[in-house]
């Protein structure tokens, strides 16, 4: 039974488990206060978030009815949680998070795919020539069962090494800013990093072992998720959201753009260097696309991937934990039909 909660509950209950709460600096209008607010969670600080950020910042999520506010929660457990209190409405995060909450008996899916393909640097220390020198040596990731951690197996598996049989050993060092100091400071030999950090060390020597982007791996990266009770009881709010991702996404791809979409990386992922939100940018021009139906074959193969370590995974449908329902009513708009042939216009 759920105990009763005083007004002040959900400020602490945030306080017990988000390790860093970011609310975008999103400019308000008299309307905001009209419009139904959504809080959206996700666990890493790269450009892959850049559609959040620039959503709230340019008004695009309130031009179609939500009031968005940006979360950062840096644990895909501690993300279900906020999820399944009401805390947060939508987790923007990976099949890991939501297969494994799935198999523990949340009515949990994804409604949209915004990163719909492997992407990223599996990068090596600077002591590793090759894949075959991994062997014996420290991987350094997130979280087991996140997206760092799910990017790594992928890409050792590619590459043709396994972890047990290997004996690479994998450490939990932190976020991506941390793996990438910890990989330039030599006290790992291996990391996934998203490209951003990754230009940094490769400008210094360091080997890139595999660009993900270039492997043939299906995969299904970041993507909004919530309750299925929540999609079927707000459907105006989810038209809203998968309106706002999509034209976020035409801004991010349109070159007059491009200055504001630097200073919003620079901004959110804390960056000294234009050069390494530049960096970002460009790989936000393919890895983002208007396209945003969940990718099945990508969510299969990371509950592959999950089963390996949770067997209860194995039990989930994947037509359980995907509603494809809001990408159907998108693509058969006329909204989305004119995004797309504007975005086709040189």
């Amino acid at each position: 039974m759920t105990p009763k909660r005083s007004v002040t509950a959900p400020a602490l209950m945030f306080c017990s488990f988000v390790l860093v709460l970011l609310i975008s600096s999103a400019p308000t209008n008299a309307g905001t206060a009209d419009l139904p607010l959504v809080r959206i969670a996700h666990g890493a600080f790269s450009e892959k978030i850049a559609v959040m950020w620039i959503g709230t910042e340019q008004g695009l999520f309130r031009k179609h009815g939500v009031n968005v506010e940006v979360i950062a929660i840096r644990s895909g457990p501690q993300t279900m949680a906020a999820l399944a209190s009401g805390d947060i409405q939508i987790a923007y995060t990976i099949p890991g998070s939501v297969v494994s909450a799935a198999a523990s008996g949340m009515d949990v899916a994804f409604f949209g795919g915004i990163i719909n393909m492997a992407e990223g640097d599996f990068m090596g220390g600077k002591n590793i020539g090759s894949p075959e020198d991994l062997r014996g040596k420290r991987l350094g990731v997130q979280s087991i069962g996140g997206g760092t951690w799910s990017n790594s197996m992928l890409a050792i598996e590619y590459l043709g090494l396994e972890p047990n049989r290997d004996k690479i050993t994998v450490l939990v060092i932190g976020d991506t800013p941390i793996l990438a100091q910890a990989l330039s400071a030599g006290n790992i030999d291996a990391a996934y990093l998203t490209y951003g950090y990754s230009k940094p060390l490769k400008d210094k020597g360091f080997p890139l072992l595999l660009d993900m982007a270039k492997a043939p791996i299906p995969y299904q990266g970041l993507a909004p998720a919530t309750r299925r009770p929540y999609i079927r009881q707000n459907p105006q709010i989810i038209d809203g959201l998968m309106r706002g991702f999509v034209e976020t996404i035409a801004f991010i791809h349109k070159p007059a753009n491009k200055e504001a979409v630097i200073r919003s990386l620079m901004k959110n992922q804390r960056l000294k260097n234009s050069s390494d939100a530049e960096a970002g940018y460009q790989s936000l021009q393919w890895m983002y696309t208007l396209d945003i139906k969940p990718n099945i074959p990508g969510i299969a193969n990371m509950q592959r991937l999950l089963a390996l370590g949770n067997p209860k995974v194995k039990n989930v449908k994947i037509e359980d934990v995907v509603d494809e329902a809001p990408s159907q009513r998108l693509e058969n708009s006329t909204f989305y039909r004119d995004l797309v042939a504007q975005s086709k216009k040189p």
